[in-house]
C-alpha cells in the first residue's frame, strides 16, 4: 500500500485549510465553535455569547445546559415559518428601537467620541470667567432716593457704613449690616453685579438703584479665585466645557446633514405665521421640506403652540411665539436629519448594534408568536379563580393573629420586683398595677407587628401563660398570651384579580412548555457538548472575573 509522504500531507492540510468552511475547519482540529443545530441552523459559541449578553440578568448564573438559547431559536424558527415578521405592530415596535438605537449610535460616533477632555488652562479662564470673583458685603438698601442722597454725603463726609446707615435713621440697620459671607458674583443679581465689577476690598459702592430700592454695598473682602475653590467647581466646569463641545459638534453635523438630505424651509410662508394664526389658503402648504418629509403650515402652528402651552406660555407676548417658533423648525430639522442619517447608515449590520437588534427582533418575534399561537388558549373563567382562593386558604390570611396583654417599662428594679411577684403565681393583671395604673390593655395584633422579643417570647408560651421580664437595652416587657393562632382572611374581592395573573401565568407558562415539547419532538436539536462545555466555564471565569471588579 502506497503511504503518503510528510510533503503530501502538509498540502492536504493546505488545501482542507482553504476548502472547509470555518465550521467545519473547527470540528476538524478539534477546537469546536459550532455549538448547536437547530434544524437547518448552525449557531455558534459567539452566537451564544451574543444572545447570553442580551438575555442574562444581574447575578444570574450560567445555565447548566443551552437549553433556554435551544427553545429561543425553536420559537423564533417557528415565527419566522409563520412569518409574523411581517405584522404591523412587530414591524412598528421593532422600527421604533431601530430608529432610537441607531440615533443613539450615531450621536456618539459624531458627537460623544469627538469630545475631548479640556485641560487644566482651559478650565482656569473658564473658572476665572463665570465663578470669581467672591465678594463678602456689607449690604444698606433704602426705599427712598433722599435717603440714599443722604447717605451718600456722609460717606462723603468719611463716615463707615454702618454710621452713615444709623445716622439717617435707617431702622433695621443692625441686621442688614450682616456680613453676606463669601460669595460668587454670579449669585448676585445683575444691576449690583456691574456695580461691583471692579471693587476692590474695603471699597462701598453706592448707591445702586435696584428694583424699588437704592443698594450701599461695602466690600469686606474680594477674592479673584484660589486653587482651592477652583478644585470645588473643577468636576462642574468640565461637565460644562463637555457639554459646549457637544453642542457645537451637534451644531456642525446638523449643518452638514440639513445639505446631504436637502432642508428647504419656505421663509415667507414661515414669516405668515404668528401667535394669532396664519391665511387660512396656506394651512396645508408645506413650510418645511427635509428630504421626503415635509411639515405644513397647519402641522408647524399647532406644534408651536403645544411647545409653547408645554412651557407655560400659551397667552404670552408674540416675541415668545417666534422664538418658539423658531426652535421647534430647528429641532424638527436636527431630528429629521439625524434620524434619516442615523438609519442609512445601518448599524444593525454591524457590531456593537448588530447582535442587540438581532435579539430584539427576534424577541418581538417570538413576543407576535406567543400572542398568536400561545394566550389564546390561556383561558382563567371566575370559578377558576374562586377554586383557587378557596384552595389555599393559608395564601389569603393574615396569619398569626394573637390575643394578649403588653406592659413596656424601663424601671429596672420596679420590674425586677414585678417579675418575682409573677414567679410567685401573681395575677398578671394586678401584678401589673405599679407599672400601669391606667389599667392593662388586650388587644389583637399580628405576631410579625410584635417587638422580636416579644415573638420570641410567644413561640414557646401556650394561651394563659405569661412571659418576663423581657429585657431589650433599656426597654423591658412584660407579656400574657390569651388567645393565639388566630387568622384573618382577606377578601376574595381585594385578592382576585392577583389570582386571576397568577392562574394566568401559570397557565401560559404550561402551554407555552407543551408548545416547546412539540416544536422539540419534530425538531432536529444536536449540541456539540465538548463546545458546550468550554463555553460555560468560560462564561463563568468572565462572570467571576466582573464581581471582583
Amino acid at each position: 500500500m502506497q503511504t503518503l509522504g510528510r510533503g503530501t500531507s502538509v498540502f492536504l492540510i493546505l488545501v482542507v485549510s482553504l476548502v472547509l468552511p470555518g465550521v467545519a475547519r473547527a470540528f476538524l482540529w478539534g477546537d469546536a465553535q459550532e455549538l448547536v443545530s437547530v434544524n437547518d441552523t448552525r449557531l455558534t459559541t459567539e452566537s451564544y455569547r451574543d444572545w447570553w449578553r442580551e438575555w442574562q440578568e444581574k447575578d444570574m448564573s450560567v445555565p447548566e445546559t443551552p437549553d433556554e438559547f435551544v427553545d429561543w431559536m425553536l420559537l423564533f424558527q417557528e415565527a419566522q415559518a409563520m412569518q409574523l415578521d411581517q405584522n404591523p405592530e412587530f414591524l412598528k415596535k421593532v422600527a421604533i428601537f431601530l430608529k432610537v438605537r441607531a440615533l443613539m449610535q450615531l450621536k456618539q460616533e459624531e458627537v460623544g467620541a469627538k469630545t475631548r477632555m479640556p485641560d487644566d488652562k482651559t478650565l482656569w479662564a473658564a473658572y476665572r470667567k463665570d465663578y470669581t470673583p467672591l465678594f463678602n458685603l456689607h449690604m444698606v438698601a433704602v426705599d427712598a432716593e433722599e435717603q440714599a442722597g443722604e447717605i451718600s454725603r456722609l460717606l462723603d463726609a468719611g463716615k463707615s457704613l454702618a454710621a452713615a446707615a444709623k445716622e439717617t435713621g435707617l431702622t433695621g440697620a443692625d441686621e442688614e449690616l450682616e456680613q453676606s459671607g463669601l460669595m460668587r458674583a454670579s449669585k448676585i443679581p445683575e444691576a449690583l453685579r456691574k456695580a461691583l465689577a471692579d471693587a476692590p476690598a474695603k471699597s462701598i459702592v453706592g448707591p445702586v438703584s435696584f428694583g424699588h430700592s437704592w443698594y450701599f454695598l461695602e466690600v469686606l473682602e474680594r477674592s479673584d479665585g484660589s486653587e482651592e475653590d477652583f478644585a470645588k467647581v473643577k468636576n462642574e466646569l468640565i461637565r460644562q466645557n463637555l457639554k459646549v463641545q457637544e453642542n457645537e459638534l451637534t451644531r456642525q453635523l446638523t449643518e452638514t446633514l440639513a445639505k446631504k438630505y436637502r432642508v428647504t424651509v419656505n421663509e415667507e410662508l414661515l414669516g405668515r405665521i404668528t401667535a394669532e394664526g396664519f391665511p387660512k389658503e396656506d394651512a396645508e402648504k408645506t413650510v418645511l421640506r427635509v428630504a421626503n418629509t415635509v411639515v405644513s403650515v397647519d402641522a408647524l402652528y399647532q406644534a408651536t403652540r403645544k411647545e409653547l402651552e408645554m412651557r407655560g406660555g400659551a397667552h404670552r407676548k408674540s416675541l415668545d411665539f417666534e422664538a418658539t417658533k423658531q426652535r421647534v423648525v430647528a429641532d424638527a430639522v436636527a431630528q429629521t436629519v439625524t434620524g434619516l442619517d442615523a438609519l442609512d447608515r445601518h448599524y444593525e449590520k454591524q457590531p456593537p448594534l448588530k447582535a442587540t437588534y438581532e435579539f430584539y427582533r427576534q424577541h418581538r418575534m417570538i413576543k407576535e408568536l406567543e400572542k398568536a399561537v400561545i394566550e389564546p388558549g390561556v383561558k382563567v373563567e371566575e370559578k377558576d379563580v374562586k377554586a383557587y382562593y378557596a384552595a389555599h386558604p393559608e395564601l389569603f390570611s393574615r396569619g398569626g393573629l394573637v390575643e394578649l396583654s403588653v406592659v413596656q417599662t424601663n424601671e429596672a428594679k420596679l420590674a425586677e420586683q414585678v417579675g418575682e411577684q409573677l414567679k410567685a403565681g401573681g395575677d398578671f393583671f394586678k401584678v401589673m398595677q405599679p407599672l400601669s395604673p391606667a389599667g392593662v390593655e388586650v388587644r389583637r395584633a399580628p405576631l410579625d407587628h410584635l417587638h422580636p422579643v416579644i415573638q420570641q417570647a410567644l413561640a414557646t408560651m401556650a394561651p394563659g401563660q405569661v412571659g418576663g421580664p423581657l429585657k431589650d437595652g433599656e426597654n423591658i416587657y412584660f407579656v400574657k398570651l390569651i388567645r393565639t393562632d388566630e387568622t384573618e382572611s382577606i377578601p376574595f374581592e381585594k385578592v382576585a384579580e392577583d389570582i386571576r395573573t397568577r392562574l394566568r401565568e401559570e397557565r401560559f407558562a404550561e402551554a407555552r412548555n407543551a408548545f416547546l415539547k412539540t416544536l422539540r419532538g419534530r425538531s432536529s436539536i444536536k449540541v456539540n457538548q465538548r463546545a458546550w462545555d468550554g463555553l460555560r466555564k468560560s462564561l463563568i471565569k468572565e462572570g467571576e472575573g466582573k464581581n471582583e471588579k
